[in-house]
């Protein structure tokens, strides 16, 4: 796996490039689950996405793909569609390429609510078996992406999403049940209490929506399900696996191989403009 030189301008690199076009198709992904609710806008070297939640971390937000593409452009656009859907936005921009971009949304009064290293892992992990009261399922049918939905929903309260912010983002099942996506359920005691899914695109595997329920966690259920995941990518012929690390999972995830790339940040306008 090659590894960035030029720190100026980390996306050259063509794996911090393939791990942010997975990242970027999470987000029409984003987009397509919600259904009637769900859009995914792209024009002027932007990816915009919005889904049936009002929620602006995250769940909409913007990406500018073409280095070209001013800041001024950049916020309009995006101030402009979100303002029509009526719903803040996340910008997430990358250090090293995006600085004038990032400079130009903080003076517009965006605020900074993550800062947090895109990583990869360069092979499978070791690690050990299920406890006896834990069952690990891959989904396959609506209800086990509602139980996924479920869990994502309540363990991601943790990290600041209201009661009910994910969940409806997630209600299109069939486009979550496609071939390139996989979601691996950890039961406890026959209950869903933890969950990650897979995303297969642009010459790599990407890690998305890792969670745990608080009355689960201490058991190294996350650690398992990342595990299981990262694993799964390799078994589908990708050369590395990435994920972008939340506070709460990067000393995980570093214990468990996962390195450093590049760094992201998201900046959140949280009413329409």
């Amino acid at each position: 796996m090659a590894v960035p030189t030029d720190l100026a301008a980390p996306l050259d690199n063509p794996d911090a490039r393939a791990c942010r076009l997975n990242y970027v198709e999470f987000c029409r992904e984003l987009g397509r689950w919600s259904g009637a609710g769900g859009a995914v806008q792209e024009r002027d070297g932007l990816v915009m996405w919005g889904t049936a939640s009002d929620f602006p971390v995250s769940l909409n937000g913007v990406v500018r793909l073409d280095r070209s593409t001013l800041p001024d452009v950049v916020l309009a656009t995006a101030d402009e569609w979100f303002g029509r859907r009526g719903t803040g936005f996340t910008l997430n921009v990358v250090d090293g390429t995006d600085d004038d971009l990032r400079e130009a949304a903080e003076a517009a009064g965006l605020l900074v609510l993550r800062d947090s290293p895109q990583m990869v892992c360069d092979a499978p992990v070791d690690g050990a078996p299920p406890a006896d009261d834990v069952t690990l399922v891959w989904a396959t049918t609506a209800a086990e992406v509602e139980a996924f939905a479920e869990v994502v929903d309540r363990a991601y309260q943790s990290l600041g999403a209201p009661a009910g912010a994910i969940r409806p983002s997630i209600v299109a099942t069939d486009r979550v049940l496609e071939p390139h996506l996989e979601i691996v359920l950890a039961l406890l005691d026959g209950e869903p209490v933890a969950c990650a899914q897979l995303l297969v695109s642009h010459g790599m595997a990407g890690v998305y929506y890792v969670g745990t329920l608080e009355a689960a966690r201490g058991r190294g259920l996350g650690e398992l399900v990342t595990r299981e995941v990262t694993n799964r990518g390799f078994e589908r012929g990708a050369p590395f696996v990435g994920l972008q690390a939340s506070p709460m999972g990067e000393p995980i995830y570093r214990r468990m191989g996962y390195r450093d790339l590049y760094r992201q940040a998201g900046l959140v306008r949280f009413t329409p403009a």
